[in-house]
């Protein structure tokens, strides 16, 4: 189930009216390894949030709570100062064990980019700016989830 939701919104046309331009990041999804699995960090421009995982935990209706939707929102925001580092792609296939991948919905398609997770550590690198913002999210869902506290 967790895969068909991350798979949903990297598949779903953004509909009009939630951006402004063809180029503007509407949703962005951080994928990130976890030992075996991987951990995908949603967040969208109108305030969704949630996690995936490919096991079977996740969090979802983050939009419901403040912080989150800033969160979600400021992540979306990062994700579009990095949007030229980006390029097209229709794979949506998670990353390896060592690699962070960021995927960035908008009106003309997704588009990705990826860096060795080593990067996140990294103080000039773009990966530890989105890596950085795509925590913050996890953070704040965390925090609304009382059995995580």
């Amino acid at each position: 189930m967790m895969r068909a939701m991350r798979n949903a919104w990297l598949t779903k046309i953004p509909e009009k009216g939630s951006y402004s331009r063809d180029d503007e990041v509407v949703a962005v999804l951080m994928d990130w390894p976890l030992g075996d699995k991987t951990v995908t960090v949603l967040a969208s421009s109108g305030g969704d949030a949630s996690l995936y995982t490919t096991s079977t935990f996740g969090i979802i209706g983050g939009i419901g709570h403040e912080k989150v939707r800033k969160a979600a929102t400021d992540f979306a925001g990062c994700a579009q100062n990095f949007l030229s580092l980006t390029k097209p792609t229709s794979d949506f296939s998670y990353p390896d064990a060592v690699t962070l991948r960021f995927y960035m919905v908008t009106a003309s398609g997704v588009r990705t980019v990826s860096f060795p997770l080593k990067d996140t550590e990294d103080a000039q690198s773009p990966a530890r700016a989105l890596y950085i913002c795509g925590q913050n999210v996890v953070t704040e869902l965390r925090l609304i989830t009382p059995e995580l506290k």
